[in-house]
Order: structure tokens, then C-alpha cells, then sequence
């Protein structure tokens, strides 16, 4: 199967709205939720939705709801896990590779599923009683 070229696709709309176009498009013709995450896979790769993603999508369409907008939620916005902070917290660790949790919280000022969130996104894991970057094989970083 041909691979759709990303520099193609339309710039003003993010992975996830495009995902979600496909998971209708796909729903449409009768593919089922796991044979739609294993194609979105073979085309956005990391990118890809999480098979339950698509599984909801699909429950969402079948009840008849074609809008594919993210819904407004209730609870207080994520603002502490910015790319800002993210800088800071690596340059906070390669500082001092034998920082407590608590210690980055406090200099941060965020909270704990925004530290773990953060320190994920930049691949760090706790090895002993340091910080080091996970290592990526080379299907990861392709």
C-alpha cells in the first residue's frame, strides 16, 4: 500500500483531525476499528491514535455524530506541560543528573502528571539514583 506523502497533507489541520477524517472515511466503507489503527499506523507511524481512539471514533459514528471537532471538556486546561518548561526541565537535569522528583516540581512549579509527562515526552527515566535519556533504536527515531 502507497504511503500518503505528510507534505502533502493540508497544513492548517493537526494529526489527530486528520486521523479522525480517515477513522470516518475508513468506518464508511466498512473497515473495522483494528484494521483502521493498523493502516493509521503504517501511515503516521508514533503519530498514530491508540487503537481505543479509533474504537471510540467509530462508537461515536455509528450512534450518528459526524462531527469530528474535539468536543469542550470540563476540568482545568494542562498549562504547565509547555515546550518552555520542557527546556527548562532538561537543562534543570543535565545541571544536576541527581535530582529528586520533588526538587523539579519545586523549581518548575508544576505538578506531579506534568513533571511525568514532561520527563516522558523527553525521554528520561531514572536509572539508580540518576536521570538518563532512553536510548531509541533506530525504527524509533526513523
Amino acid at each position: 500500500m502507497m504511503e500518503w506523502p505528510r507534505e502533502r497533507a493540508t497544513p492548517f489541520m493537526d494529526a489527530r483531525q486528520k486521523q479522525r477524517c480517515v477513522i470516518e472515511f475508513l468506518h464508511a466503507e466498512g473497515v473495522g476499528p483494528i484494521d483502521i489503527h493498523r493502516r493509521l499506523v503504517r501511515v503516521y507511524r508514533a503519530e498514530a491514535v491508540d487503537v481505543s481512539t479509533v474504537r471510540r471514533w467509530v462508537r461515536r459514528l455509528r450512534s450518528g455524530d459526524r462531527d469530528l471537532s474535539d468536543k469542550s471538556r470540563s476540568g482545568r486546561p494542562c498549562t504547565a506541560t509547555t515546550r518552555e518548561n520542557e527546556v527548562r526541565l532538561d537543562q534543570i537535569i543535565c545541571a544536576n543528573r541527581e535530582i529528586t522528583v520533588n526538587e523539579m516540581r519545586a523549581e518548575l512549579d508544576v505538578g506531579v502528571s506534568a513533571l511525568e509527562t514532561m520527563l516522558s515526552s523527553l525521554g528520561y527515566r531514572k536509572v539508580g539514583d540518576r536521570w538518563v535519556k532512553r536510548k531509541r533504536t533506530k525504527e524509533q527515531s526513523d
